[in-house]
């Protein structure tokens, strides 16, 4: 029986530590222990993975000009999508014998840069031109890990739904707008974690509400607003004045809001239907622990970010599930079984270190392989040869390891150094949950996008947008609008026929890949003016960002319930809430401890499952 260890991670020079239990899952696959903790393990495998950055390029085979997720002047062979996904050319000429006189990684980065690489990933698409890892979706714009949706635009992680803007993990939607983590929405505008809710705005964890404005955790409620139920006509009149079609009625209702979501105590995880797991939105799972949306029949897994659906018996997963089982340090890998240091996999077994295989099975070190099987460096081997050649190959990345830029060490065992990936740091996932600076970025050795020079000018700047959506007029689709978060920097004034005119570049002010300035397509200015909501005022990169702020990090800590009996407050006492129903401790403190996503130093005041289920629910 194995015994917990304490390690030093590699990257991060922090302790962490590995558990009987990982050591048997370990021997089980046959692979070492990691010497990185969780969270460096999940930024390096997020660094591999494209996120949402667009550029204009050409296709490398019919020459066509095309949208692609690989910047301009990149290495790589890049392919539209047709082309990509035809018979016009075989990756296994592309296939070279392994060299044991240089380190792995160094060799599978050489095969990187001559496999051509899909520009845009998807498949059965209408009208998705500027969307990315979309499928079976029609009508869809700026829209990214998406699958059966349509008519939908600047959203992430959509499902099954349609008429959804700016949403970011919603599924079995219609009409749904800021929307996060929400499920099984109807004519929903600023939901949070809330599911089943119609004709509703600003609500966070509501499940089965409408015509609801401005509450938390309500269970089946209607004609409630800031947390209070009115009359039918009272909620009629007050909407009249909570007008979300005027920028300046929509920010005073986010202020308010966000006051309201400070003020009430919130459950310590998102964990429906489960049993025995630990992390947070968790759904329908059991025995799954530091797991991170993980949903729909997951089963044994333990360092899951973003995954789900009948994924079962793996660890460090990003992005991963759909059918599969024992995966190891994988990314964007589905259906699969058995497949180890991987990367955007589907329907394949047995394979390690392999990017874009399908319908594949004992393969290393190999890129884009399709119904194949005892391939190493996309070369093909007798089953016998292969088997040798692995065994030679893992003994040669022990005893010749690669280095990175900051001297870590890479042996068999550990997943493709982030260095090496086709994506800039921020071109990457890892940016949205691991936001770095540029000078963070590249003291680190990682690369750092800037984006291309820009030619348009902004005709339109966000101070001089119509208060009102009913002010607007269909002209409003011509015009470039800048985004809040630039400014207009080394501006100067010349005279111009007796005018001043300021000119010069606008710089973005924040981290979140602004682009600085941003259309409204005539389908989006047609959705506020249904919705009745007022135009924004940043880019789509900057919504996106302010809207993933609304769900916690990746990572927990230990913590008591703050709630003391009658009341509950903060830990400086900053700010306290008074029991609206009596809990199982009576008077007392609460003794329940929990793990939870809030550190400690957070604002929120959080609950255990038992008092904010007595509380509230």
């Amino acid at each position: 029986m194995s015994t917990a260890e304490t390690k030093i991670c590699q990257s991060c020079k922090q302790s962490f530590v590995i558990e009987p239990d990982d050591f048997d899952f370990y021997k089980k696959i046959d692979v070492p222990p990691p010497t990185w903790c969780p969270a460096c393990r999940n930024r390096r495998r997020s660094s591999w993975r494209e996120d949402r950055t667009l550029y204009k390029g050409t296709c490398d085979l019919c020459k066509k000009s095309i949208i692609t997720v690989q910047a301009p002047g990149s290495p790589f062979t890049v392919y539209c999508r047709p082309c990509w996904q035809s018979d016009r050319w075989d990756p296994m000429t592309y296939g070279r014998d392994y060299d044991f006189n240089q380190p792995f990684f160094a060799q599978y980065r050489k095969l990187m840069e001559v496999v051509p690489r899909p520009a845009l990933i998807g498949s059965n698409n209408i009208n998705c031109d500027y969307s990315n890892s979309t499928h079976h979706s029609k009508n869809c714009y700026f829209v990214f890990k998406c699958f059966f949706s349509e008519n939908s635009e600047n959203s992430y992680g959509l499902l099954l739904s349609k008429n959804s803007f700016d949403a970011y993990i919603t599924d079995n939607s219609d009409h749904a707008y800021e929307a996060l983590h929400s499920s099984r929405l109807y004519r929903v505008s600023f939901s949070y974690f809330s599911t089943e809710c119609l004709d509703s705005s600003f609500i966070y964890d509501c499940v089965g509400c409408s015509n609801c404005f401005g509450c938390t955790s309500l269970r089946k409620q209607k004609y409630w607003i800031w947390n209070k139920r009115v009359a039918k006509d009272e909620y009629v009149e007050a909407m009249k004045y909570w007008d979300l079609g005027s920028y300046k009625r929509l920010e005073e209702a986010k202020d308010k809001f966000k006051n309201l979501y400070a003020s009430v105590p919130h459950r310590y995880a998102h964990v429906l239907n489960s049993v025995n797991v630990s992390g947070d939105i968790i759904r329908d799972s059991k025995n799954c622990q530091v797991c991170f949306s993980a949903l729909n029949g997951v089963e044994n897994c333990k360092y899951l970010f973003f995954g789900g659906f009948n994924l079962k018996d793996s660890y460090d997963v990003t992005a991963g599930g759909d059918l599969s089982e024992l995966l190891y340090e994988s990314a964007n890998t589905m259906r699969s079984q058995k497949c180890l240091f991987s990367a955007g996999s589907g329907n394949s077994n047995n394979i390690q270190y392999c990017d874009w295989s399908e319908n594949s099975s004992n393969a290393f070190g190999c890129i884009n392989l399709r119904n194949k099987q005892y391939c190493i460096l996309n070369k093909q081997y007798s089953k016998e040869e292969y088997f040798a050649l692995v065994k030679k190959i893992k003994a040669q990345m022990n005893e010749m390891p690669y280095r990175d830029a900051k001297g870590r060490v890479y042996r068999y065992g550990e997943f493709f150094p982030a260095e090496l990936s086709a994506y800039a740091y921020n071109e990457s996932f890892a940016f949205d949950w691991y936001p770095k600076t540029r000078k963070e970025v590249e003291a680190e050795g990682l690369r750092w996008q800037e984006p291309p020079a820009r030619d348009y000018k902004t005709t339109l700047l966000p101070e001089d947008l119509p208060d009102h959506i009913r002010d607007v007029q269909e002209s409003i689709t011509k015009e470039i609008i800048g985004c809040a978060h630039a400014s207009t920097v080394e501006a100067s004034a010349k005279e111009e026929g007796g005018a001043a005119v300021a000119e010069g570049p606008r710089r973005p002010r924040c981290n979140h890949g602004c682009s600085t300035a941003f259309r409204i397509s005539p389908e989006e200015l047609a959705f506020y003016k249904q919705m009745n909501i007022a135009l924004p005022r940043l880019c789509p990169s900057c919504r996106h960002l302010e809207r993933r702020a609304m769900r916690n990090g990746l990572q927990i800590w230990k913590r008591h319930c703050l709630c003391k009996g009658k009341t509950a407050s903060t830990q400086d006492g900053a700010k306290t809430y008074e029991n609206a129903s009596k809990h199982f401790h009576g008077d007392a403190a609460c003794p329940n401890e929990f793990e939870t996503t809030f550190p400690p130093e957070r604002p929120e005041i959080v609950y255990c499952a038992e008092c904010y289920r007595e509380e509230f629910l």
